[in-house]
């Protein structure tokens, strides 16, 4: 590829990962200037209607200014500073923060992983990591993959002692709420099952993840990554259930 057309893709890759600061009526939010090209991870803001009463930026629901007087940041809706929301949304935000302040940075510094694409037999060690924008796991090792978060039906989390089954996101994440898979839980994550469609295909591919072996820090660092993707698998059902 010439210079010019390295120049030319970059210029487009800037373009769709462009962002606008805009006005809505519930605050100042900072959003792709393309709606397509926003995070998975994210969600609309809801519509209402100017009263009297206040409303809660995340639900859309009125309220009195006691049931709904703390302002708490709401990154998901691209708010720019914290807003209005009611004491039951509170909580939801709050717990959301740690993926944001977290998790996030955990998914895109990257992890180590064996990868075994399909039936095969044959493994590869992969880095695995949550592009910038958010919309993409890059695969990199002797081979490269971009596999296009949106596209993905399937996550599994694996366990020690867990035997995987078909199950989608939802039904899968449900199911490990009170398992707390964390990096210092009591149930260790242990690799991943993952299906997706690539553009154009009409079967799914499914990769298994399988965390590395090779030091006890590369092992720590696949299991926090595995725990943050548990977390981003659900907020990411979320998004599409809305």
């Amino acid at each position: 590829m010439s210079s010019s057309s390295v120049a030319t893709a970059g210029g487009a890759a800037l373009r769709r990962d462009g962002k606008k600061l805009v006005r809505s009526p519930s605050g100042l939010r900072m959003v792709p200037e393309h709606r397509a090209f926003g995070s998975p991870f994210g969600l609309e803001e809801p519509q209402w209607v100017p009263d009297k009463e206040h409303h809660c930026r995340r639900c859309g629901k009125c309220f009195c200014d006691k049931c709904c007087s703390k302002k708490v940041p709401l990154p998901r809706m691209c708010f720019v500073d914290p807003v209005r929301q009611c004491a039951e949304c509170v909580l939801v935000s709050q717990k959301e923060m740690e993926f944001y302040d977290k998790q996030l940075k955990v998914l895109m510094n990257g992890a180590t992983f064996c990868v075994t694409i399909g039936t095969s037999e044959k493994s590869e060690l992969m880095i695995c990591r949550l592009s910038n924008n958010q919309r993409y796991l890059f695969l990199d090792g002797d081979s490269h993959y971009e596999i296009e978060i949106a596209q993905i039906s399937t996550v599994q989390i694996l366990t020690e002692g867990f035997t995987p089954g078909e199950k989608d996101i939802h039904t899968y994440t449900s199911l490990l709420e009170s398992q707390h898979i964390t990096e210092g839980g009591n149930t260790r994550a242990t690799g991943m099952l993952l299906q997706y469609k690539e553009p154009g295909a009409q079967d799914v591919t499914q990769m298994k993840f399988t965390a590395s072996e090779d030091s006890n820090s590369n092992k720590k660092q696949s299991t926090t990554w595995l725990a943050a993707m548990h977390k981003a698998a659900k907020l990411l059902y979320e998004s599409r259930d809305q």
